[in-house]
């Protein structure tokens, strides 16, 4: 067997490649990756990876935000307020919660540097990371701690750290490029799902939630925040069998949550923050509330 072989473990959260992911290897001694799409993110920060010292990244297609913290909960829900963009995030930490603040300003440092060699640093990034102070023989550790993340960041699709003519090679992620073949597997594609429809003359507003149609060929399944009611709304529902995009225009105060007897959208039982929407394939009525969102639907293309 090759000497620099390794195993990589991957947990699906939700038992798909849509939801949170964690990834380890043998090669990474204790580093563990945490991935999950912006619509996931507050199942992610259910999980241990927000206990610990880490390093943080906000993403879209090409590009990234990079921050660091000891208390990974607070930052995330703090940029899910403060910024729109960003449509999946990355948690870099340790399953022994080894690293230290020294550790992720170095990891933080180098990461924003490697974003602005690339040109994908966004713009609100102001914080070039704090100064570097790591011994000669922990910076060993960091680099190949840092190397290790980033192949299999670019394993799962994630590629604003590579470059455009090493996109791809030697690892076997998903092409990028090839819009309609990213729209047919449905990760992570909210990005690309609304700019195809707005390249196709469709216009999605800012304040737009993503679902891809679920395993069984019969629900889309989403859990957006209960905030989305009070603008404009729009959700962009991916039919990845028939290769088809619907869009369903919500307009602000046209529903509300259930209250008392009245009826309404149901709340998650376990997050009363969040929408629990179940929309049927066929009738686009919500299987919980029993709401019809057929007369919202605005557009329909095929890819």
């Amino acid at each position: 067997m090759n000497p620099q072989a390794k195993t990589i473990n991957l947990l699906l959260y939700d038992g798909n490649l849509q939801g949170v992911i964690s990834i380890e290897d043998t090669s990474w001694n204790a580093g563990e990756l945490f991935s999950a799409p912006r619509d996931s993110v507050q199942e992610l920060l259910d999980t241990d990876a927000c206990n610990k010292y880490g390093v943080y990244l906000l993403l879209s297609q090409d590009r990234v935000y990079v921050g660091q913290s000891s208390d990974l909960a607070r930052r995330l829900n703090q940029h899910i307020i403060g910024k729109d963009w960003w449509e999946s995030a990355v948690i870099l930490t340790t399953k022994d919660d080894s690293l230290n603040h020294a550790d992720i300003d170095y990891l933080e440092s180098r990461l924003i540097a490697k974003a602005v060699e690339k040109g994908r640093l966004d713009c609100d990034n102001k914080n070039k990371g704090n100064p570097e102070k790591v011994s000669k023989f922990r910076e060993v550790y960091l680099s190949q701690y840092l190397d290790e993340a980033l192949f299999l960041m670019q394993l799962i699709g994630i590629t604003v750290f590579s470059d455009e003519r090493t996109r791809g090679r030697g690892v076997p992620n998903i092409d990028v490029m090839d819009v309609r073949t990213r729209l047919t597997l449905g990760k992570r594609v909210k990005g690309e799902a609304i700019q195809y429809l707005r390249d196709s003359g469709i216009p999605v507003g800012k304040n737009a939630s993503y679902s891809v149609l679920q395993g069984n060929g019969t629900d889309f399944w989403i859990n957006p925040r209960t905030t989305k009611l009070s603008g404009d709304w729009d959700i962009v529902l991916n039919d990845n069998q028939d290769c088809a995009l619907m869009v369903l225009h919500v307009p602000a105060g046209a529903l509300a949550m259930r209250r008392e007897k009245e009826p309404g959208l149901v709340p998650r039982a376990d997050k009363p923050e969040l929408i629990d929407l179940v929309l049927d394939r066929a009738t686009l009525v919500d299987r919980r509330s029993g709401t019809d969102f057929s007369p919202y639907l605005s557009a329909r293309i095929t890819y």
